[in-house]
């Protein structure tokens, strides 16, 4: 209970069994779940074809109410929404 997780590598895993917990999922093509309650974040990444890397498009953070975001199921973003993974 009242976890503060973070993950910055890419392809990682985040879950968060406890209650009033914080998450945050912000390395490339990252993907988080949680119990009702808990709070994520997940970052977005595009590549850059000028850059030669890629780069953060958005950054988005929501609480899991258990319908609009759903409890155990894994979230990743994508077009700047959250959709499940």
């Amino acid at each position: 209970d009242y976890s503060k997780l973070a993950a910055s590598g890419d392809y990682s895993q985040l879950e968060l069994n406890g209650q009033d917990s914080v998450g945050a999922a912000i390395g490339i093509d990252n993907r988080i779940k949680g119990k009702k309650g808990n709070w994520i974040t997940l970052a977005e990444w595009k590549y850059d074809d000028n850059k030669k890397r890629y780069v953060p498009v958005c950054v988005k953070s929501t609480q899991i109410d258990g319908e609009t975001i759903k409890e155990d199921i894994f979230y990743k973003l994508e077009g700047g929404e959250f959709k499940e993974a």
